[in-house]
This record gives C-alpha cells, sequence and structure tokens, in this order.
C-alpha cells in the first residue's frame, strides 16, 4: 500500500495583527515531525499550530515554520477570558472575536486539539476584538460528536439535512473522508435529532480506519512508562494500544507481551492497517514495544522518545519488529 501524503495549509496569520518573524526550516529526506522539533527544540504541538498541520505527515521540500515570534506592543490586557458554550467550537469563537483558529491555539497552548474542548473550559481570547454581528457570524444548529461507524454521509441522513448542507456548516473540515471518533462537527440549523444509529462497521477495513481514527485524536499526548489505561493525556505503548482498541469493542491484555499473544500471528511481511507489531528494541529478546499498523511503512504509537505518534516504520523499527498480531477479522 503507498503511503498517502495529506499537506497541512501553512498559517498565513498569527496572534492579532502584529506581523510575525518565523524561522522557515526545508524537510530533508528522512525527516519527520517530532525530528524536526527536537533539533529546534520546540514541541510537534507548536510546529502543529504553526502550521496549521493536521497531520504528521510531511514530504522532503516542503517548507515548515519552525519558531514564531510578534513585534507585539500586547501586555496582560490583551487577551480576556471566554467560557465555552454549548454549539461552540474554535472556529466559531475565532469568528466571533475576528481572529485565526492557529492564534487561538497558540494563546491556549493546554488545547491539543481544535477538535476537544468542552462546555465551562475557559479559554484566552483577544481582547477588544469582537467581530461585528453578521447575519453570517455565528452558526444557529447544534454540534454532533462523531462515533465509530459515522461517515458524513451517515451523519447528514441520520439528521435529515443534506451532505452538501453539513459540508458548508463544516468549513474546516478540508477533506470529507477524514473524520475521526471524538471529533465535533456543526450541524446546520433546523437539523432533526438523528432518528437511526450508525451504520455498523463491517469490513476489516472499515474497522482498521475506525481504530486509527481513534488513536489518532491521541497524537501529542506524552510518554508515561505504566500510565494507568484510564489516563488520556499520558500513554506508554500498550496503554495507548488498550485504550484505543477499548473504544472499539476490543479488550486487549496490559502489556505489550501480553498483547503478543492476543489475536492471531501474522508474518511481519503480511502486516496490514489495524494490525499489531511488537519489537525488541533493546535485542535481549523480549518485546518491549508495540505499535498499530497505518500502512506499510507508517506506525502509530506512544514512544518514549515522541509520545503518541505516526512513525516511520521503515527507518527504526522495522529492523527491531520480531511479531506481528491480527487483532482485526
Amino acid at each position: 500500500m503507498k503511503k498517502t501524503i495529506i499537506v497541512g495549509t501553512l498559517a498565513a496569520t498569527f496572534l492579532f495583527s502584529n506581523q510575525a518573524f518565523a524561522s522557515d526550516y526545508t524537510v530533508k529526506s528522512g525527516d519527520s515531525l517530532w525530528k524536526i522539533a527536537n533539533d529546534h527544540s520546540v514541541t510537534i504541538n507548536q510546529l502543529r499550530n504553526w502550521n496549521q498541520l493536521n497531520t504528521d505527515t510531511i514530504f522532503p521540500g516542503q517548507t515548515i515554520k519552525t519558531s514564531t515570534t510578534t513585534n507585539s506592543t500586547s501586555t496582560n490586557n490583551s487577551t480576556k477570558q471566554y467560557t465555552i458554550k454549548s454549539g461552540d467550537s474554535l472556529s466559531v469563537i475565532a469568528r466571533d472575536h475576528n481572529t485565526s483558529v492557529s492564534s487561538l491555539l497558540n494563546l491556549n497552548p493546554s488545547i491539543q486539539s481544535e477538535h476537544r474542548i468542552f462546555v465551562g473550559q475557559v479559554i484566552q481570547v483577544p481582547a477588544n476584538n469582537t467581530a461585528t454581528p453578521t447575519n453570517t457570524a455565528r452558526p444557529t444548529g447544534t454540534t454532533y460528536t462523531i462515533k465509530s461507524g459515522d461517515s458524513l454521509t451517515v451523519v447528514a441522513k441520520n439528521h435529515g439535512v443534506t451532505y452538501q448542507s453539513l459540508l458548508a456548516a463544516n468549513p474546516k473540515i478540508t477533506d470529507p473522508n477524514r473524520v475521526f471518533v471524538g471529533q465535533v462537527i456543526q450541524l446546520p440549523s433546523g437539523t432533526q435529532q438523528a432518528t437511526a444509529v450508525s451504520t455498523p462497521v463491517s469490513t476489516w477495513q472499515e474497522k482498521a480506519d475506525v481504530i486509527i481514527n481513534s488513536g489518532r485524536k491521541y497524537v501529542g499526548a506524552t510518554y508515561l512508562f505504566g500510565a494507568a489505561t484510564t489516563r488520556t493525556d499520558a500513554f506508554d505503548c500498550s496503554s495507548f494500544t488498550v485504550r484505543v482498541f477499548s473504544e472499539n469493542g476490543i479488550t486487549l491484555p496490559r502489556t505489550s507481551g501480553q498483547q503478543a499473544n492476543a489475536g492471531t500471528e501474522i508474518p511481519l511481511s503480511q502486516i496490514r492497517k489495524g494490525d499489531l507489531v511488537f519489537f525488541d528494541t533493546t535485542g535481549n529478546g523480549v518485546i518491549n514495544h508495540v505499535s498499530i499498523v497505518v500502512d506499510s511503512n507508517t506506525l502509530l504509537h506512544a514512544a518514549t522518545s515522541t509520545g503518541v505518534a505516526f512513525s516511520n516504520y521503515s527507518n527504526y523499527w522495522k529492523p527491531r519488529a520480531v511479531k506481528a498480531v491480527r487483532v482485526i477479522q
């Protein structure tokens, strides 16, 4: 399977109206987002925010902003607090305060995903920067949280709206085929309540996509050895796989060594998306790491050096792979 490359749109504006000065880096062969972050002493989340990246996938020749400073004369009075209300999204709040989503993310570094905010959460917004109300200043519909098995087509059908109107209500969705479990989307005004349950996920490909999308929302979470499986802010490799699979009705044992005996063992040469691959990184014959296969050259896992991230399978991990099992049939 060839790796699909998705390019995030580079951010063009930053906080307020101040001019931004950014350091640009040109991606080279073998680079990854976490490597660039480490080399420039920044976090992966900062790189995502500064460049408005929707995934960790980058390609040689791509220009990445690795820092941003402003010639701002702002003081603590340049921001104010805003309490998130039902129906809010960061795009709605940004529009209401004449700013951008990337600016809000920079003002609120604790927000690790623009799709993961909650009612009652207090965030910082630009002060004295409220947009003049217009007919389109704020959607009048409600929100919906994507569940396992959902697609935009299914959500539109279940809520009695057209696929096109659903897309129009969510301009931040740049790829309609890439929504993920837990993502909050806006429903058009006048939307009916869902009258049907989501279409069941049936094929192994659909099940694998749901698993990967479940894990995608935790990208950026830190690594913590022995993390409790109830935690979602920090994981070790096997607590991550336990969490992601349990969200989709699949129970795995707690440790990577135990998980290696779950499911059906398959040759490493036959791995496909959704499979689990196990590694011996110390060469002592003991399995000490597990990853989820995204495609033939991409892994999704909680690694000590990156936290939850997508990684290139071939560069470091493939020579250390010792076993693969299939739990999605």
